[in-house]
């Protein structure tokens, strides 16, 4: 039922954490007419892992966002101009302007920690810690969201021996520099994003370098070249187009409905399109400066890095050893600057496993072993809540994410036995594309369920098992990154649940946006044309100003492949082949 306006304003709603997350929790609840909204933020600033700090969990100093610009910024702030990654300093700048320009601060009480979380639905008591160090009861909220971040407790694995080490031991959260590595023997546990930074700084200026895995990434480059026939040098993920992740990045068992299909008609239609006459997608021009604002001309493949025949050869063949292309889904680390450390041999290779440590030696699983006297785990973190107490209500349901498992909640967002009035909000990440769009667009469904607009469907625990069955199997190479999603078939599902679906078909009239739209870039504007909160003009321009990175050619060919794949007869027969 749409609650009245005075209704709507009587809501008082808590807001755990103002990073991204956070702060588009709190304008999208505004957008709704929410305004009794008080946020809790521990730290002194808004930005949460992107607030830089010496001694803080956070960014390190040479820290440059794996995704561009425009693919990591909030729908209703779309940045203008050239395409590139942002460093984290010119985000948390973006995060700043964003907190500013719509009035977001007055909300949020700086320096203040949750402490605990309690009640039930509609009901729930927060308890923080202010400023001062005293412990306060803020009363009752009737809705809370939770954007505490997925950087709160470090995953670290258990090596038998480790205890008996004689170096040093740290985690990537604490990293800022290489300065305090030069001479040493290290070895690097784990490659993620910022691994991929990391253990090149280190093999720098460090005596020896091992890189540690128990199995090969699935590695791709931050500029397109020389992977893609195009001359633009820009983002990979330029390439995220409606058309791409049909063809690539998403189970099968989420398409079965005709609107799927119409859409593939129109991407197949748009590519002709483009084919004929490219100058729908693109003015031809090479830009003086790549993604990173390095030389365009100098072929470039990721920020500092060269293509070379060499480098080139070592990730395709990475990529084919890590078992993507034929059994499913895993995590695609978007970052490369590591490589020619590995080929110039600064950095050494295992990837067997570490079986145990003793004393400053570490043993591998294939019998190798490495001096070391510094250990660095970049092994990612674990999603903890420390503040939610005791259970839901009067049920004997814990408050808590169940199994510790984000895909357990719908849609990564509601915990099924407790519905809207609990949102956990920042705990999707998509395979490509930004997590801080997918928050916003959480956002914009809580604000909607509260303001009585939309109502979680009936079936809630149902759908949300057969996601997580799904998705589990299809992102089965990835199993310890449980907020894994594809982003195409998230933004699309959650577009459906919002109301601002994009409806390819209706902008066939207008032929450059339609082209945008369909072979394009992938854009979270995209889904300001329509709907609640919609921006047409801004999301329009925002489309409109990014050139379309594949060739016509190529578009056609991913046309062709998309329709191979959806109609071979072994996969119609399947639910979630893949």
């Amino acid at each position: 039922m749409k609650r009245s306006e005075s209704d709507t304003n009587g809501l008082r709603v808590c807001v755990i954490g103002a990073g991204a997350a956070g702060l588009t929790a709190i304008k999208q609840l505004k957008d709704q007419g929410i305004t009794n909204i008080e946020c809790f933020e521990k730290e002194a600033e808004e930005g949460g892992i992107f607030l830089y700090g010496k001694d803080k969990n956070g960014v390190y100093d040479n820290a440059a966002l794996t995704i561009s610009n425009y693919l990591m910024a909030f729908s209703d702030m779309p940045p203008t101009g050239h395409r590139f990654h942002w460093h984290h300093t010119e985000y948390r700048d973006y995060l700043r302007q964003y907190t500013h320009k719509f009035d977001l601060a007055k909300h949020i009480s700086f320096g203040t920690t949750v402490l605990s979380v309690a009640g039930g639905p509609g009901h729930w008591n927060v308890v923080v810690r202010e400023p001062d160090g005293e412990a306060s009861d803020r009363g009752v909220f009737d809705a809370i969201a939770v954007c505490s971040g997925a950087h709160q407790a470090v995953n670290q694995p258990k090596i038998p021996g480790l205890e008996t080490f004689n170096g040093e031991v740290l985690h990537s959260s604490s990293y800022k520099n290489n300065v305090s590595f030069a001479g040493k023997h290290c070895v690097c546990v784990g490659l993620g994003e910022s691994a991929a930074d990391i253990v090149r700084e280190i093999s720098d200026v460090a005596s020896s370098t091992v890189l540690a895995m128990r199995s090969y990434p699935y590695l791709i480059p931050r500029l397109a070249r020389p992977f893609h026939a195009n001359p633009l040098g820009c983002s990979s993920d330029s390439f995220t187009s409606h058309l791409r992740h049909d063809l690539l990045n998403v189970p099968l068992g989420h398409y079965r409905r005709i609107r799927h299909f119409i859409n593939r008609v129109m991407c197949t239609f748009a590519a002709l399109l483009y084919f004929l006459l490219p100058w729908l997608g693109s003015d031809g021009l090479q830009p003086s400066e790549d993604a990173f604002n390095q030389d365009a001309t100098e072929n470039f493949i990721d920020k500092g890095t060269r293509s070379s025949p060499v480098s080139n050869s070592l990730i395709y063949a990475w990529c084919n050893w890590s078992g993507q292309g034929e059994r499913g889904q895993k995590f695609a680390c978007k970052n490369v600057t590591f490589v020619d450390n590995v080929v110039a041999g600064r950095i050494r290779t295992n990837v067997s496993g570490i079986a145990r440590v003793e004393g400053e030696t570490v043993f591998f699983q294939d019998g190798c072993q490495e001096k070391c006297n510094c250990l660095v785990f970049c092994t990612g973190y674990r999603d903890v809540f420390p503040f939610l107490q005791g259970n839901v209500g009067g049920k004997d349901v814990p408050l808590a994410v169940p199994e510790g498992n984000v895909r357990r909640l719908y849609k990564h967002i509601f915990h099924p036995d407790i519905g809207q009035s609990m949102a956990w909000i920042g705990f999707v990440r998509p395979s490509t594309g930004g997590i801080p769009a997918c928050a916003e667009m959480a956002s914009r469904y809580f604000a909607l369920l509260l303001s009585g607009k939309r109502q979680l469907p009936k079936d809630v625990a149902q759908l949300t098992a057969q996601d997580y069955e799904l998705d589990s199997r299809y992102y089965r190479l990835s199993p310890d990154v449980k907020t894994l999603v594809g982003y195409k078939d998230w933004m699309d599902s959650m577009a459906d649940l919002v109301g601002c679906q994009v409806s390819l078909w209706k902008y066939v009239l207008q032929p450059k946006l339609f082209v945008h739209l369909c072979v394009g870039s992938l854009l979270p504007a995209q889904y300001r044309l329509a709907g609640p909160g919609a921006m047409p003009e801004t999301a329009r321009a925002a489309v409109l100003s990014v050139p379309v990175a594949p060739t016509g050619t190529q578009s056609c060919a991913e046309a062709f492949r998309a329709w191979q794949r959806h109609l071979d007869p072994r996969k119609l027969l399947a639910w979630a082949e893949e």
